[in-house]
């Protein structure tokens, strides 16, 4: 009976972490529908709009926290292990999804905010495209990290606040992102142990988490619609209180049972990243030309397909030749592949 209990607290401990992947998935989707609704019909959904404003400190900043819990391992493995599963990995998903999206963008132009050739293709290596730089960036953290592995944590945490507070506008966005985001996936490796001791008090004292948790949301509402959050100690303020609050409802959430489609979203949070932007886009197109006008609706529906697809699509494809859409060929692995595992990007990223 102990082993068994043992067994419960240890699952319900980690069990919330695919239901943070799954919030940050949706939310992700969600901004991206919404402005690209915006460019269509000429006007911000009114609550996607504003859902997507309050959202925008704490998005990025918990996929990254969460990204950083696992991560410790890898920093210290084996070199081989690690080139593998942190950057062959990232890069194969990288290339190839770049030149799909790219090449769709080619070939059914005037569909997008911004116009697509072939010198987009070139500059793959050093200019991500569209939502696709997070994959780069992740696996630059990554190496950063483990070049920087013997430094202490402090002094590696004060140089990524420094950079944070640097506010890079170069315009080459892989040098703006990694300076903007690199302070949260530092603070998911090296913080990973309070990023776990706040989920398991929310989940031993519920109503306390929640309310806290909601405190720290009305927070973050507070600064967005304040017009505050342009101050960027505030913003980065709000991007633990958000990500910490997140954190919080999630692990309530997911051990009372109520967390089950944002676990399942989560689970499959790879392929909704890599291929969202089909279906979104095509949702989007179709209302608008069946003269759909309510850019809530359109958000909605379009969201929901954009991260629903994905996964029929991994389905379909899984045991056929085409699986190498969503799972990383044999052929292009430095180590062997001793078990299936689906390939998350999120959680200990890389060691599909």
């Amino acid at each position: 009976m102990a082993g068994e209990n043992a067994t419960n607290v240890s699952k319900q401990r980690i069990g919330w972490i695919d239901a943070a992947k799954g919030l940050t998935i949706i939310l992700v989707v969600m901004e991206h529908t919404t402005f690209g609704v915006q460019n269509a019909i000429g006007h911000l959904p009114l609550v996607f709009g504003a859902i997507a404003e309050f959202a925008k400190p704490f998005r990025m900043p918990l996929f990254f926290l969460v990204a950083g819990l696992f991560a410790y391992k890898a920093l210290f493995g084996d070199w081989r292990k690690f080139v593998d599963g942190k950057i062959v990995h990232f890069a194969y998903f990288y290339v190839l999804w770049s030149v799909i999206q790219i090449g769709i963008k080619i070939i059914v132009p005037n569909q997008g905010a911004w116009t697509v050739t072939y010198v987009d293709l070139l500059m793959i290596p050093i200019q991500p495209f569209a939502v696709l730089w997070f994959i780069y960036a992740l696996s630059l953290f990554f190496i950063t990290l483990r070049l920087l592995r013997n430094a202490r944590p402090f002094f590696i945490f004060l140089f990524a606040i420094a950079l944070y507070f640097t506010r890079l506008d170069t315009g080459w966005m892989l040098i703006d992102e990694f300076a903007w985001r690199f302070v949260w996936f530092v603070a998911g490796v090296y913080g990973a142990r309070q990023i776990f001791e706040i989920a398991d008090w929310a989940r031993a004292q519920p109503m306390k988490g929640v309310a806290l948790a909601l405190l720290l949301l009305a927070c973050v509402a507070s600064v967005v619609f304040s017009r505050l959050i342009d101050i960027r100690a505030l913003e980065l303020l709000m991007g633990f209180a958000g990500g910490a609050a997140a954190v919080m409802l999630v692990s309530v959430l997911a051990a009372k049972g109520f967390a089950g489609p944002l676990t399942f979203v989560g689970k499959h949070s790879l392929y909704i990243f890599l291929s969202f932007f089909l279906p979104m886009a095509a949702t989007r197109i179709l209302m608008v030309k069946l003269g759909f006008e309510n850019g809530d609706l359109i958000t909605l529906v379009a969201t929901a397909m954009a991260v629903i697809s994905p996964i029929i699509a991994y389905r379909l494809v899984e045991k056929t030749p085409l699986s190498f859409f969503y799972v990383r060929p044999d052929a292009f692995r430095l180590t062997g592949r001793k078990r299936t595992v689906r390939p998350d990007i999120v959680m200990a990223a890389g060691g599909d």
